[in-house]
C-alpha cells in the first residue's frame, strides 16, 4: 500500500505568481523554462525541496529525470488539477539515485510534488502547464490495439474488486465468528484480489487520490513513522483499520500490544473493512464518484500497472514488511506477479510491434519470476488455491513492525528471488515509454 495525507494548498499569491508565469509560455515560442516536446523534465529532490524543470511542456509522451540528492527515500507524484487525483507516480526512490518516470499528459494543468519515507504531507507541490502539442497520428490498428488493451483491463479490475467483496466478506464472517484457523486461512487468499490491481486501487479515491487504500491496506510501520511513535502506541492503534489491523490481531500473541479488547472491537474494525471494499466496488463500477470523477482508466494507467506492482516487491515486499505479523507475502507475490501479467498481456501487442526484443525479454524473465515461486509452493486447499510456505521460513523479514533487515542479510533464496524480480521489473518500467506517445 502507499500512505496518503492532506493536501497542501499553495498560498494563493503563489498560485497568482505561478499561474502568471505559466501564461507567458507558448510551445512555438520556447523560452528557458519551456520544453519541447520529447525533452526530459528534470526533477531534483532533497528531503525538503521537489524542484522540477522545466515546468512547461507540449502535450504528449514526456518522460522525468527523478534525482534523489537527499538522505531519505522519496516519491515523486504528477496529480491532476484538482490536486486529488494522481496521474502517475514513483515511489521508493532512493538517496543518490536516478530514475525516470514515463507517462502521456494531455493539454491541461498538473501539480508535481514529493514526499519524502512516502509518508505525511506533500515537499514542493508545484504547478507543472501542459500546452497544446502537436497532433500525433497513429494507424486504426494501434488504435484499436490501444482500445482493447483499456477495455480487457478495465474489465480485469472491476473482476478482481468483484470478487474482493465476496472474499473479504468470507473471511471476516470467519474472523468474527471465532473461527481463527478458518480467518487466517483465508486472510492470505482473500488479499490476493486486492494485490493483483493495488496501483490502480491507490491512484483512485473518493475525497482524494488513495484514501480508500489507506482504509483498506494501511501498514503500522507507516502509521507509526507519520505519528512519531512506537507501532504499538495506543494513539498510533487506535485510528488503524483494514486488512493489516485484523492481521495483527489474528496472528500475535496477547503480550505484542496488537490485540483487540473485545468482540466488539473486532466487529467494528470487520465492518470498517466490508464498507471500504464495497465503496471500491461502487468506485470502480462507476456507482459513486471519486476524487477525480467517474473511474476511468487510460492507456497509461495500463503500461505502468505492472512495472508499479513489481517494483514495489522488489523495493519494499521482499524484506517481509507488507506481511509483518502473517508472513504470507509469497501469497502476495504471486497475486503482484498475475496482475502484472495481466496488464502487461494487454499491451504486449503494442510493445511487439514496437520493440521485438523487448517483448522477449519480458516473457522470459516473467517465466524466470513464475519458476522461482514454484518452489515456495505448498499444495493446493479445497478450492484449488495455491498455497505457499510461511515466508520468515525461507527469507530474512522484519518481525513485529520492526526493523527491516537489510539486503545484506537476506537469505540465499531470498536474494534469488529479489534477483529475478529485478530482472522482471527492469524491462516492464520500458513499457510506458515503448507504447505510450
Amino acid at each position: 500500500m502507499k500512505r496518503h495525507s492532506a493536501l497542501i494548498a499553495l498560498p494563493t499569491a503563489t498560485l497568482l505568481a505561478v499561474s502568471l508565469a505559466a501564461c507567458t509560455d507558448n510551445p512555438a515560442n520556447k523560452k528557458d523554462d519551456a520544453a519541447a516536446a520529447g525533452d526530459a523534465v528534470t526533477v531534483t529532490i532533497t528531503d525538503d525541496t521537489c524542484e522540477v524543470s522545466p515546468a512547461t511542456l507540449p502535450s504528449g509522451k514526456v518522460s522525468f529525470s527523478v534525482t534523489n540528492k537527499g538522505t531519505k527515500p522519496n516519491e515523486f507524484e504528477i496529480l491532476a488539477e484538482n490536486q486529488l487525483q494522481i496521474e502517475s507516480e514513483k515511489e521508493n526512490i532512493g538517496p543518490g539515485t536516478t530514475t525516470t518516470v514515463t507517462t502521456s499528459l494531455d493539454e491541461g494543468t498538473y501539480y508535481t510534488a514529493c514526499k519524502p519515507n512516502m509518508v505525511g504531507d506533500f515537499v514542493g507541490l508545484a504547478e507543472f502547464v501542459v500546452t497544446k502539442g502537436e497532433e500525433v497520428s497513429i494507424d486504426s490498428d494501434t488504435r484499436a490495439a490501444e482500445d482493447k488493451g483499456i477495455t480487457n483491463y478495465t474489465g480485469y479490475v472491476k473482476d478482481q474488486v468483484g470478487q474482493l467483496v465476496d472474499a473479504t466478506k468470507d473471511f471476516t464472517d470467519a474472523y468474527t465468528s471465532g473461527d481463527t484457523e478458518k480467518a487466517k486461512a483465508l486472510y492470505p487468499l482473500a488479499r490476493q484480489h486486492y494485490e493483483r490491481i493495488e496501483p490502480t486501487a491507490e491512484s483512485f479515491g473518493i475525497k482524494e487520490a488513495g484514501d480508500l487504500d489507506g482504509s483498506l491496506d494501511a501498514r503500522v510501520q507507516d502509521l507509526s513513522v507519520d505519528a512519531g511513535k512506537k507501532p504499538d502506541d495506543p494513539e498510533v492503534l487506535a485510528d488503524w483499520t483494514g486488512w493489516h489491523r485484523i492481521e495483527a490481531d489474528l496472528f500475535t500473541d496477547e503480550d505484542e500490544g496488537y490485540k483487540f479488547d473485545s468482540e466488539a472491537d473486532r466487529k467494528k474494525v470487520a465492518d470498517k473493512l466490508n464498507e471500504d471494499t464495497k465503496t471500491l466496488y461502487d468506485l470502480v463500477y462507476g456507482k459513486v464518484e471519486g476524487a477525480g470523477g467517474t473511474f476511468e482508466l487510460k492507456l497509461s494507467d495500463v503500461a505502468t500497472g505492472a512495472s508499479a506492482l513489481l517494483e514495489e516487491v522488489a523495493l519494499s515486499k521482499i524484506g517481509g514488511e507488507e506481511e509483518t505479523f502473517s508472513h504470507t507475502d509469497l501469497y502476495d507475490f504471486h497475486a503482484n506477479v498475475e496482475g502484472a501479467e495481466v496488464a502487461y498481456g494487454n499491451v504486449e501487442e503494442l510493445v511487439e510491434a514496437q520493440d521485438p526484443e523487448l517483448a522477449k525479454k519480458i516473457t522470459r524473465n516473467l517465466d524466470g519470476v513464475k519458476t522461482v515461486l514454484e518452489k515456495y509452493q505448498n499444495g493446493r486447499d479445497d478450492e484449488g488455491n495455491i498455497l505457499y510456505e510461511d515466508y520468515s521460513k525461507v527469507a530474512a523479514v522484519q518481525k513485529d513492525a520492526g526493523e527491516a533487515p537489510k539486503d545484506t542479510d537476506y537469505t540465499r533464496a531470498q536474494q534469488e528471488l529479489s534477483d529475478a524480480v529485478n530482472a522482471l521489473s527492469e524491462p516492464l518500467s520500458q513499457v510506458s515509454g515503448t507504447v505510450l506517445r
